[in-house]
């Protein structure tokens, strides 16, 4: 895999003309990250915590393009030199997208769920982060369940993923 640096990474955001606003989001969500990352490595898990801040800083940089369901898609062909960096903007979206969601959204039919720790902590990051700001994880399901209605399959993902990310942050936990 060939590594992005920080500068790197920012050149990339720019050249592609993101706002600064996502920018100003993206910087924020790869420190919340990064803070994860250490945490859960601090309990002896193999987390590639350079790897997380970088993904984490270019996850929404398909918004250049898009602000649909369909950034992560841009984020992921903008970044195609980059295979595991796009690999982490396409299974950003929410808590995962599957296959059949992914169909029914018009997006190409595949499952855009995280699936390494560092995808993961990744998207939990950003389900964090508000624009520039942190906010507990209920005021992130609370919107998504305005938005997509009380049982969509998103919310009990991203329930998931925070017990599985919270579990390893604070405890330790099994994976």
């Amino acid at each position: 895999m060939r590594r992005i640096n920080r500068k790197e990474a920012l050149d990339i955001l720019r050249e592609n003309k993101c706002p600064e606003n996502v920018i100003r989001h993206n910087e924020t969500v790869s420190r919340q990250a990064k803070i994860i990352a250490e945490k859960i490595k601090s309990h002896g898990f193999p987390v590639d915590t350079a790897f997380v801040e970088i993904a984490a800083l270019l996850h929404d940089i398909g918004r250049c393009r898009t602000h649909g369901i369909m950034h992560g898609i841009e984020g992921a062909k903008i970044l195609e030199d980059y295979p595991e960096y796009a690999r982490a903007c396409e299974r950003h979206l929410g808590g995962g997208i599957n296959k059949a969601e992914a169909k029914e959204l018009g997006m190409p039919e595949k499952d855009y769920i995280p699936e390494t720790l560092e995808e993961k902590i990744v998207t939990y990051a950003d389900k964090l982060i508000d624009d520039d700001r942190k906010v507990p994880i209920e005021d992130t399901i609370r919107k998504f369940k305005t938005r997509l209605g009380e049982n969509h399959p998103t919310i009990e993902r991203i329930r998931r993923l925070s017990a599985e990310i919270e579990s390893l942050k604070n405890h330790g936990g099994v994976r």
